[in-house]
């Protein structure tokens, strides 16, 4: 008897470890550098990918709540020029991310581009379009895949060889030319029907989010109070900035400029070209001249007489068109 509880109590520990480790923030990890590879195709629509171009190495930088929550995942730069720069970040709490289904959270979601972030196994998954309810999307756009420490061993197979087509070696040849440079994880995860692969794992979770107990279900609870627990934070230190003697005296001077803009506004004509070539205008007793390209527009002091040209190198005064103090405040069209 004493046997078989011993032997319910491991296996249920052992299942609640496992699903500890099943939502997003658990299956990121923070110590392990990844790989990012930036084409990942399916030409053939058949939900096996072509994953090639990898490119950057990151370390994701993860945020909790004090009540256990994780709300924002950033990939960070390893090596190279731009070490320490951020590669991808998405923010539940700040930003326009969402993540809900707290403890069994699958994906965080961009509101703005339906972007959606996924993490399974030793990988990080980077999908369009996904859906409202976390269970669907169209396509993946970046892969980010685990480096694991050590080398491992090739198995060696046994028996007889078996004849292959030439397609089939060239086939066989190109696997191994990518397992050696990408490994064996990339190799892996190229072999899987990556759409079933992420939909079975979103479904699951969403499965076991609509079994949650009362009491899990208000984790989802801690992330909207801290939502608005910031955006009151926010909000008083505005407060604070705007009942300021610099932020004041920085309004009374805005208004100053304001009228100043709308004193000058009265004192200005607006010449306009609609001729269809460039015109150059000369006020009265000026050599100096305004250009006004076609189809565009110029502000001038209305207090002048103006005239206008199509050619600076020709003589004469021009054509008229505006006569001093006739037109303040309005527009004067030349056509």
């Amino acid at each position: 008897m004493k046997q078989t509880l011993f032997l319910i109590l491991v296996l249920c520990g052992t299942f609640v470890i496992s699903n500890a480790q099943n939502n997003l923030f658990s299956n990121i990890s923070t110590t392990d550098e990844y790989h990012r590879f930036s084409l990942v195709q399916d030409t053939d629509g058949d939900g096996v990918y072509e994953i090639s171009k990898r490119d950057l190495a990151v370390k994701f930088n993860l945020q909790y709540l004090p009540t256990g929550e994780g709300y924002s995942c950033k990939a960070v730069i390893e090596k190279g020029e731009s070490t320490g720069k951020t590669l991808k970040s998405m923010n539940a709490l700040q930003g326009y991310a969402t993540c809900v289904g707290y403890p069994y959270e699958s994906v965080m979601r961009d509101r703005t581009n339906k972007e959606g972030l996924i993490a399974i196994g030793d990988y990080v998954f980077i999908v369009n379009r996904m859906s409202d309810d976390g269970t669907s999307f169209k396509g993946i756009s970046k892969v980010f895949i685990k480096v694991k420490q050590g080398a491992e061993k090739k198995k060696e197979t046994k028996g007889k060889k078996k004849k292959m087509s030439l397609r089939k070696r060239l086939k066989a040849l190109k696997d191994n030319l990518n397992a050696m440079s990408y490994g064996a994880a990339h190799k892996e995860l190229q072999s899987k029907n990556l759409d079933k692969f992420i939909t079975d794992y979103l479904v699951t979770m969403k499965s076991k989010q609509n079994g949650r107990t009362a009491t899990e279900k208000k984790k989802d609870d801690n992330l909207e109070a801290a939502k608005k627990k910031d955006a009151a934070e926010i909000k008083a230190y505005n407060d604070k900035i705007k009942a300021s003697p610099e932020y004041k005296k920085l309004k009374e001077h805005q208004k100053r400029m304001e009228r100043m803009d709308a004193r000058n506004d009265a004192k200005t004509v607006t010449i306009e070209n609609r001729t269809g070539k460039d015109i150059y205008v000369y006020q009265e007793g000026s050599r100096n001249s305004t250009t006004i390209r076609s189809n565009s527009r110029a502000k001038l002091s209305c207090s002048h007489n103006y005239t206008y040209k199509f050619d600076q190198k020709t003589s004469g005064r021009g054509t008229t068109c505006h006569r001093a103090n006739s037109r303040c405040n309005g527009r004067v069209v030349v056509k």
